[in-house]
């Protein structure tokens, strides 16, 4: 792969870390030069180890060594603040701004193989490839509902459960939704378990559909079908 460097001035040296988590973000910016000027100014404290552009052009920005700011606050099991201990990886797409936008087969194809390298070379689990959503579901939503992630799967690259028919009922009991939260935070999400499908546990559940089930985002709460999707990764999880 042929890699542009770029470097960045928003980073924190670090001789030494471990690299634990593989860290998929969106741009929400209308363009590569647009990102790649957001990313690069030293006023906005913002950076990720790589940038991809439409057509899979790779863009170095932070040593893989040093942290990068792309995680902010952000959590995953009992890690807190994911720049310490991941690599992100910044795609360029208009998300919310261009109402999800598609990701080019391109720029996918250059992703996996970055991804696959970065795994390789850090030992990384599949079940630690991540979107932003994924760590700090109360702030980000991206890399959003149209990221492939089940193509990637099939290429060998993160978790992802069988998806079966989607199955709803109109109300969902306390100990219904108890249950949820408590599987969704064994998975790793940052949650309180308390029975309420509150604000937090909603944002969760846009965060895990998204992910993983985005077939299923119109029955947020009471889809009969996330706890088996959450009992099958937490299985897969722990091989």
């Amino acid at each position: 792969m042929k890699i542009i460097s770029k470097p960045s001035p928003n980073f924190e040296l670090k001789a030494k870390r471990r690299i634990k988590y593989i860290i998929i973000h969106y741009t929400n910016l209308p363009s590569i030069q647009a990102s790649l000027k957001h990313l690069l100014n030293k006023r906005n404290k913002v950076s990720a180890h790589y940038l991809l552009d439409q057509k899979g052009k790779i863009y170095s920005l932070v040593n893989e060594k040093d942290i990068a700011w792309h995680a902010g606050i952000s959590s995953w099991k009992a890690d807190k603040l994911l720049n310490k201990k991941s690599i992100g990886i910044e795609l360029q797409n208009t998300g919310t701004a261009g109402k999800y936008e598609k990701f080019p087969n391109q720029q996918i194809s250059q992703l996996e193989k970055l991804i696959l390298e970065l795994q390789n070379k850090y030992n990384i689990s599949n079940a630690n490839i991540l979107g932003h959503s994924d760590i700090s579901p109360d702030r980000k939503i991206d890399p959003g509902p149209k990221f492939p992630w089940q193509r990637l799967f099939k290429n060998g690259i993160g978790l992802m459960p069988k998806i079966y028919p989607s199955k709803s009922k109109k109300n969902t009991t306390s100990n219904e939704i108890k249950n949820l939260q408590i599987l969704l935070k064994k998975f790793g999400y940052n949650l309180k378990v308390n029975g309420f499908m509150d604000k937090q546990t909603l944002l969760v559940l846009y965060a895990f559909q998204s992910h993983y089930c985005p077939n299923e985002l119109s029955v947020p709460g009471n889809n009969l079908n996330l706890p088996r999707y959450l009992k099958e990764l937490i299985k897969l999880q722990s091989q």
